[in-house]
């Protein structure tokens, strides 16, 4: 009886072991493949969707930047942010145009007596506007890591964002930003950010977005 237990045993653990095997070659090709797919070509990413349609209508809107005030920065300034116009497209979608407005913020301003208002590789991972008019910005990381500090720096980036937004959009009242999916005491160090923010113009050469963005037709 002992002699059949034992063989038993041994078969059972020759068939875990083959089935383990098995088991860890089809890990194995399934990496393969992902990682025959993921090339320089053909990068294993999700597809990114348009953020506006072919026949939307052009818009201007007025994009916060700090001003170029030499080695002191900002804080040389009269004011610590100054608008420029830049050109986004009219999408239906509401969250659809703050995320041009964002990337236009992300590629920084046309003019050189500009300054960048966000960090370098500072990228938005997810915008979600809710029913009562706030928007709430998933920022990466580098937002804050990468970010020089100081009141009036972290200031001006937080309203470069807040009143791009708000000045231009309407149906957006208020502004949240979360930074790598989670909350934050303050942006670095500094200026608050756990309730969401109104638009402030008084820290800007803007006195009152009293008029909508005039929304101009490109010329044939």
């Amino acid at each position: 009886m002992a002699k059949r237990i034992k063989a038993g045993l041994i078969a059972l653990g020759i068939g875990s072991a083959v089935a383990f095997g098995f088991f860890v070659d089809v890990v194995g090709r399934i990496q393969s493949m992902v990682n025959d797919t993921e090339t320089a070509d053909n990068p294993f990413t999700p597809p990114v969707e348009p953020l506006y349609a072919p026949t939307d209508p052009p818009m201007t809107v007025k994009l916060f930047f700090p001003p170029g005030a030499g080695p002191a920065g900002p804080a040389a300034g009269d004011v610590l942010l100054t608008t420029e116009d830049q050109t986004i497209f009219q999408s239906a979608e509401l969250a659809n145009r703050a995320l041009q407005i964002l990337q236009k913020l992300q590629e920084g301003p046309a003019s050189p007596d500009m300054l960048p208002a966000l960090p370098e590789n500072t990228r938005v991972e997810e915008l979600f506007i809710s029913e009562d008019g706030i928007a709430i910005i998933d920022f990466t990381n580098t937002i804050s890591t990468n970010h020089p500090g100081g009141i009036l720096n972290e200031q001006a980036t937080i309203y470069s964002v807040v009143n791009s937004i708000t000045y231009n959009l309407p149906g957006i009242q208020q502004v949240k930003i979360l930074i790598g999916g989670t909350e934050k005491e303050t942006l670095a160090g500094h200026c608050m950010l756990l309730l969401p923010l109104a638009m402030d113009l008084s820290i800007t050469d803007v006195t009152s977005p009293a008029e909508p963005p005039v929304q101009q037709l490109l010329q044939p």
